[in-house]
């Protein structure tokens, strides 16, 4: 950086007081670490006053004083006003002595000040911004050891106000970086889950492509009839049949605290435990599903009355353990799971009929005193080398408060 002298004044001085409004720091409130320096420098120097000062356009403002009635003065009478213009200690040994100062009335009139020693306090870019000052009623000498020891204590001033320009640094960083997830999250939350989301921005690692073994509750939902019903329909039709469909579905699933891994045409995988479990998973599909089928029969009630045809959903849920991180690419990759038991849950939910929901023994057995069954069935799936039992679920007990 080049030296403050070689610049013309208003030049210099426009650059000093923007530096000093970066720092934010007048009119603040008093902070200890700077009134801890004022009252160390008054014992090390048995002085009667001392004070931390800051100067804008118009005033010299105090942010730590001691002996000092005022909290500010004018700038063009004070002391500060000669310092703050020089890159070395100002020091007056009697203010009377010296026409500068003589007919201050800092000097004539209350506090009486006849001894000034003044150090510049320059911010992190090397600016002028304020002052470490002494001053005594007295006629004063002042040695170079006592003047080392003063530089002492305002370069100490100085790390305060370093310090201070990293905090306000790291506030706009910080509220940056807030913007910037605001508007990842809120991009991202069109393509996956929210949960999903707050992983990667808290997690950065969770982006890397790789998974864990995890118990999660799978569940598969599908339109009934959905093929000869499309070729019957214009796509437009279509498009906006299932648009509405799904837009109903989500916010259930979301309420239940599910995440949505996939759409398969008309069908929807769903994942409950992962990347964090409620601890009731299971429970949890159960009655997201009795509500998506309840939503979905309003949804019918609405589509009736615009021409829309009358869908039905099947749901199948399997509990059991799968690998769950992000599959694909480096490129592109998508958090999911795969195993045998997302499989099973596929093959249970090909079996369900239009209004059905379908579970596993697995789940059954995590949920069976707060549900009722029409019944159940020992079948054959695909995949699987013995037969399976599936439950077909009917409610959730009037006193379980997921029932919604």
């Amino acid at each position: 950086m080049k030296e403050k002298k070689t610049e013309p004044f208003e030049e210099l001085e426009k650059k000093r007081l923007d530096a000093l409004q970066a720092l934010k720091i007048m009119d603040t409130l008093p902070e200890e670490s700077y009134e801890r320096l004022v009252r160390l420098a008054i014992d090390l120097f048995n002085i009667p006053i001392c004070y931390i000062a800051f100067l804008d356009e118009e005033r010299q403002w105090f942010k730590a004083r001691y002996g000092l009635k005022a909290k500010q003065t004018p700038r063009c009478i004070s002391f500060c006003n000669v310092t703050i213009k020089k890159s070395e200690p100002l020091i007056v040994n009697d203010a009377l002595n010296d026409e500068r100062f003589a007919n201050s009335p800092l000097v004539k009139q209350d506090p009486f000040i006849r001894f000034y020693a003044g150090i510049p306090l320059t911010d992190p870019l090397g600016y002028n911004v304020g002052t470490f000052c002494l001053a005594d009623t007295s006629p004063k000498e002042f040695d170079s050891k006592q003047l080392n020891l003063l530089l002492n204590l305002a370069h100490i001033a100085k790390d305060e106000l370093t310090l201070r320009k990293t905090n306000l640094l790291l506030q706009k960083i910080k509220k940056q970086l807030e913007v910037r997830n605001k508007l990842i999250r809120k991009v991202f939350s069109f393509y996956m889950s929210d949960e999903v989301v707050n992983t990667i921005l808290e997690s950065p690692h969770h982006q890397k492509l790789g998974g864990h073994k995890n118990k999660i509750t799978i569940l598969f939902s599908d339109l009934r009839n959905f093929t000869p019903l499309s070729e019957s329909i214009p796509g437009e039709t279509l498009v906006s049949l299932l648009n509405s469909y799904f837009s109903k579905m989500v916010p259930v699933i979301e309420k239940h605290h599910g995440i949505v891994d996939a759409y398969i045409g008309d069908a929807i995988m769903v994942i409950f435990g992962a990347p964090y479990s409620s601890g009731d998973d299971s429970l949890r599909a159960v009655a997201c599903a009795l509500e998506m089928q309840r939503v979905l029969k309003k949804l019918n009630q609405t589509n009736s009355k615009i021409n829309l045809p009358h869908i039905e959903m099947g749901v199948g849920i399997n509990t059991g353990f799968a690998v769950v991180g992000n599959i694909g690419s480096k490129k592109r990759m998508q958090y999911s799971a795969i195993g045998s038991s997302v499989n099973l849950s596929s093959r249970i939910q090909d079996l369900s009929l239009g209004g059905q929901i379908l579970i596993s023994e697995s789940t059954y057995k995590e949920v069976a005193k707060d549900i009722e069954i029409n019944g159940h069935l020992r079948v054959k799936v695909k995949g699987v080398q013995s037969p399976i039992t599936i439950y077909d679920v009917a409610r959730l007990k009037s006193n379980n408060k997921k029932e919604l």
